[in-house]
C-alpha cells in the first residue's frame, strides 16, 4: 500500500513539474511574489496538459473513447513490431553462419 501511495505521489509531482517547466521559480505568473494564485496557475496548467495527452482521440473530452483509440494505437504498433521481428528473424536464418577462423 505504502508504495503505491509512493508511486502516486511521484506521478503527481513528476506530471506539475513536466506541464509546468516553463516557469521560471515558483513565481507561476511572473507577479513578483509567490502565492495561492501561483499554486493555482500550477494546478490549472498540470490539469490542462493531462487532459491533452489523455485526449487521444481530441473531441475534446477525456472518456472510453480515448481508451479504445489508445488500446487500436497500441494494437497497430504491436502488430508493426511483431512484423518486423518476423522479418529481421526471417533474415538472420536466411544468411549463412559466419566461419570461425582457424588456428594455425
Amino acid at each position: 500500500m505504502e508504495l503505491l501511495l509512493v508511486v502516486a505521489i511521484s506521478v503527481v509531482v513528476g506530471a506539475l513539474i513536466y506541464f509546468n517547466r516553463s516557469s521560471r521559480g515558483l513565481d507561476a505568473n511572473q507577479d513578483g511574489k509567490i502565492d495561492a494564485t501561483d499554486a493555482s496557475t500550477f494546478i490549472d496548467n498540470t490539469v490542462g496538459g493531462v487532459k491533452r495527452v489523455l485526449d487521444v482521440n481530441q473531441d475534446g473530452r477525456v472518456d472510453a473513447e480515448d481508451a479504445k483509440a489508445a488500446v487500436k494505437a497500441v494494437a497497430k504498433t504491436a502488430k508493426k513490431a511483431a512484423v518486423k521481428a518476423k522479418t529481421a528473424t526471417r533474415s538472420a536464418a536466411k544468411k549463412p553462419a559466419a566461419k570461425k577462423p582457424t588456428k594455425k
